[in-house]
């Protein structure tokens, strides 16, 4: 199926920091002769309302009480699992209800998805029930409200289908047989599997209603170029947020209302180049990024998705490779969102959700000039970047509130401005910069000097042209004329006369 790629804006190599989430805790485990801790994340809440979060490492799973102290969460039980042939301990949740599945990569005893009953917490120990031992070793698995686990494995069918009717005593009902043969993970909603299929470098769209007959509706792969690694719908199932695992491979939004037509219609990308994962909360999208950490981006608008938060969960670099934080988990109740890191452990942060708003217009310098489309708008919030096109307009998006930016071009400022942003909305406006351009130095290195008088003679002289920034600092008597004048009062300047 063919696709169109209509990209509108795109958030590239923003720089990591930490911002709009505040540090609960670290909890810290023995790492490997590799250095690699632990895996991934994910959470339960039991009915009166605490959280735990759930997190693999080398020998099983770590379920932790995070409630009773958010700052030194207190492990509840410790569930073995397989643990030989894999320094990276892959291993993978989910729940439904009260019920966690698990499966892992690794080889050894209880090989297959535990099967691991809550509900005694939190009086009582969660209780271990027979493991379903329908596949053996599993890199991912999805479970759907509906009461369909579909896991991931490596052998036969890509994708085995279990029924947990019976939560406790999980039942084999299908497969996806031929379908997806790199499968990497899957995701469901409303009788449709979206599924990441690996170094296919595609995405597939499958309608599940009849396992028996299980169709594949669209295929995404025009623009796909890495590893096709994990999908998520939006909440109102209009997109489709995908990630390849592969260096410098972005984050994509594509448009899926119309199957026949699906479009990539946003990136993002963060500074060290490399996203592992994403998760949908209303319309903030949470991406464990390896070594930049967890980020969080708005995609309320799909064609500008603005980052809003982070935290740095890998302060040791923001460099490429496979460090870093493996997961991030944010459907909790109290607010709190668990990132796990590979090296540093599991980190509990407390983020109160904030939205990104927008605003547009044309920026000029202090003449009323337009600026041209090589300056750079700066936030000084993080240091991301902004684009001017022609005849100065911007489009700027940025987490709701009020930002303060510089503008550049080149090395030279040519002043800043501060721009309040309203949560979802669109702002027009024109920005009128205040900042001093230096007169007489069109050369823009910060010196009067001889190369400035040349520069100017050679606009004279026809062979060459100032740009708009340019012709404003050579055009000392403001005559809006570059001419003989302008070169006198360049060079009383360096002798000091004015």
């Amino acid at each position: 199926m063919k696709l169109f790629l209509t990209i509108l804006f795109f958030s590239l190599l923003i720089p990591a920091s930490s911002y709009n989430m505040d540090l609960k805790s670290i909890t810290m485990y023995e790492n490997s002769q590799f250095n690699y801790g632990i895996s991934d994340v994910w959470g339960y809440t039991d009915e009166y309302g605490n959280e735990y979060a759930i997190v693999g490492y080398l020998n099983g799973t770590k379920i932790l009480d995070v409630s009773t102290n958010p700052n030194n969460p207190i492990e509840v039980m410790d569930i073995p699992g397989p643990s030989d042939n894999d320094y990276y301990f892959h291993r993978d949740y989910k729940t439904l209800n009260d019920v966690l599945y698990t499966v892992c990569e690794m080889t050894g005893g209880d090989m297959g998805m535990q099967v691991i009953d809550l509900s005694p917490l939190p009086e009582n120990l969660p209780i271990q029930y027979p493991t379903y031992n329908e596949i053996g070793t599993s890199h991912n698995l999805w479970v759907d409200p509906n009461g369909y686990a579909y896991i991931e494995h490596s052998y036969g069918d890509a994708i085995n289908i279990a029924d947990l009717s019976d939560p406790l005593n999980p039942m084999e009902v299908g497969s996806f047989g031929s379908i997806g043969p790199n499968t990497h993970d899957i995701f469901t909603r409303n009788g449709i599997a979206y599924v990441s299929n690996g170094w296919s470098e595609d995405f597939l769209i499958c309608d599940i209603n009849d396992f028996n007959n299980i169709e594949v509706l669209a295929t995404i792969s025009e623009g796909v170029s890495g590893y096709a690694h994990n999908a998520w719908l939006s909440e109102d199932s209009s997109h489709l947020i995908t990630t390849e695992e592969t260096e410098d491979r972005t984050v994509k939004i594509w448009n899926i209302e119309n199957l026949s037509n699906i479009s990539l219609v946003g990136e993002y990308l963060a500074e060290n180049g490399l996203a592992h994962n994403v998760h949908v909360k209303g319309s903030l999208v949470y991406i464990s990024h390896y070594t930049t950490g967890i980020r969080i981006i708005d995609i309320f608008d799909p064609t500008y998705p603005v980052e809003v938060a982070g935290w740095d969960t890998y302060p040791q670099n923001d460099g490429d490779g496979y460090y870093g934080c493996w997961g991030a988990f944010p459907y909790t109740e109290n607010g709190y969102i668990y990132a796990s890191d590979m090296q540093n452990g599991l980190y509990v942060l407390s983020f109160e959700p904030i939205y990104a708003g927008w605003i547009i217009g044309n920026i000029f310098d202090n003449t009323g000039n337009p600026l041209p489309d090589n300056a750079e708008i700066f936030s000084n919030l993080d240091g991301r970047k902004f684009s001017i096109q022609e005849n100065g307009l911007y489009h700027i998006g940025m987490p709701a509130g009020l930002h303060s930016f510089d503008v550049y071009l080149g090395n030279v400022n040519l002043g800043g401005f501060n721009a309040n942003f309203i949560e979802h909305n669109t702002i027009n406006n024109n920005i009128y910069l205040t900042g001093e351009i230096l007169q007489g130095d069109p050369s823009g290195d910060g010196l009067i000097n001889v190369l400035d008088i040349l520069m100017t003679i050679n606009v004279i002289t026809g062979q060459n042209m100032f740009s708009e920034i340019e012709f404003v600092s050579a055009d000392l008597n403001q005559d809006n004329n570059i001419n003989i004048l302008d070169i006198v009062l360049i060079v009383n300047i360096i002798l000091g006369n004015n």
